[in-house]
């Protein structure tokens, strides 16, 4: 089985479906590791810089990429360190449109890390269940 990395913009290609060469290649490269045929490695930053750059660059509705990345990072041959936290932290990035991905990865984090705290002079990072908000 091929195996290789994933960079941002083959994920952006593939969402954004704005590029007439990049965008299908982009997306047959994604159906092969949805068929199992390539196992394929990205990062968190690969994450982050999808969400920022697709919402805020290319102005894509928060809940139309947020459906789209999550229903790629669903795929079995999809490999990525700390999977159901960024899942999970683009749920809340929906739902708390004040905060930032990174704000919400954290939140996630710290409570997936076992912690119940975090320590944070942002006042909106006091919105996530199970996680209070302190200043040092």
């Amino acid at each position: 089985m091929n195996e290789a990395f994933i960079d941002t913009n083959v994920l952006l290609r593939h969402l954004l479906q704005d590029h007439e060469d990049h965008s299908p290649r982009s997306t047959r490269l994604l159906q092969a590791v949805a068929r199992g045929e390539i196992r394929a490695h990205i990062s968190e930053t690969v994450v982050f810089e999808t969400l920022y750059t697709s919402t805020s660059f290319y102005k894509a509705p928060r809940p139309e990429i947020a459906d789209a990345l999550s229903e790629l990072l669903h795929l079995s041959g999809l490999v990525l360190d700390h999977k159901q936290e960024i899942l999970e932290a683009i749920v809340l990035w929906v739902r708390e449109t004040p905060l930032s991905f990174a704000d919400c990865y954290h939140l996630v984090l710290t409570k997936a890390l076992g912690l119940t705290e975090i320590y944070t002079f942002d006042k909106k990072m006091g919105r996530y269940p199970g996680v209070t908000r302190i200043e040092p």
